[in-house]
């Protein structure tokens, strides 16, 4: 070091954090890049140890990515649905299931890592489920305040309706989101109060 340069001089490097871990995950989910804890834990330079304690198993980031992936996607379904009632919480539903569909990262997922996707998306105690379920009964209860069910209910519905999305999807088939639509509608309908 040269005598006229103090330690002081010298420019401090922030240490990448689990925030940072996940921004990694998601910018190559989002770029249709495969997410793998190898490639996050290089892009970061720490050791994969460090990213397993940070973020947990591969399937757990990615049930964080998802999630993360998938927000704008539903606010947008919110605000962009119609009808009044009911019939407004289930458009808000369709047009997420088709938001999703639509979304090229997650499809490119679930079709190059199938068992991998439906793992995630169907999983009762994952981030995306629990987000799913939350989500349809607020929008439910906003919509339909008469319309009274347990939040079992809405737990069944949400892994219903990913199950009869993400299965066709991983399998390379169109999914009957309109079918759906119709399950839910009657088992939502039952709970009229």
């Amino acid at each position: 070091m040269s005598p006229d340069l103090h330690e002081t001089d010298f420019p401090s490097f922030r240490r990448p954090t689990a925030d940072d871990a996940r921004a990694v995950a998601v910018w190559l989910f989002q770029h249709g890049e495969r997410v793998d804890m190898h490639t996050v834990a290089a892009r970061l330079d720490i050791g994969r140890s460090t990213l397993y304690r940070w973020v947990g198993d591969r399937e757990k980031l990615m049930d964080q990515v998802i999630l993360a992936s998938i927000g704008d996607i539903w606010r947008r379904s919110r605000r962009e649905a119609q009808g009044t009632g009911i019939e407004r919480a289930l458009d808000a539903a369709g047009r997420f299931m088709h938001g999703c569909i639509e979304y090229e990262p997650l499809t490119q997922f679930a079709e190059r890592e199938p068992n991998l996707a439906l793992r995630v998306l169907l999983n009762p105690d994952g981030l995306v489920t629990k987000a799913l379920q939350a989500s349809l009964a607020r929008e439910t209860a906003s919509a339909a305040p008469a319309i009274t069910a347990p939040a079992e209910t809405f737990g069944v519905l949400a892994m219903t309706a990913t199950a009869l999305v993400w299965a066709n999807v991983a399998a390379g088939r169109e999914p009957d989101i309109e079918a759906t639509i119709g399950i839910m509608r009657t088992v939502l309908t039952a709970h009229v109060s």
